[in-house]
C-alpha cells in the first residue's frame, strides 16, 4: 500500500469541504438589467450550488 499526502489523498477522494467562487453578472428582472453578486460553490462531490445577492451597477461590466 502506498502512503499519501494530504493533498494527494484530498484528489482521490474529493476533498474535504467545499470551493466558493465570486463573480458578477447581469441578469434581466423584468424589463431592466440588475447586476447580481454570483456566489457558486462545488461540495466534495461536485454539487454545484449558486447563489445570487443584488449588487451595485458600477460592480459589473457594461451588459451585452
Amino acid at each position: 500500500m502506498k502512503k499519501l499526502s494530504i493533498a494527494e489523498a484530498s484528489v482521490v477522494i474529493g476533498g474535504c469541504c467545499q470551493t466558493c467562487t465570486d463573480s458578477f453578472e447581469w441578469a434581466t428582472v423584468g424589463n431592466n438589467d440588475v447586476c447580481q453578486a454570483v456566489t457558486t460553490c462545488t461540495d466534495k462531490n461536485g454539487v454545484v450550488t449558486k447563489t445570487y445577492k443584488t449588487a451595485p451597477a458600477s460592480s459589473c461590466k457594461a451588459p451585452g
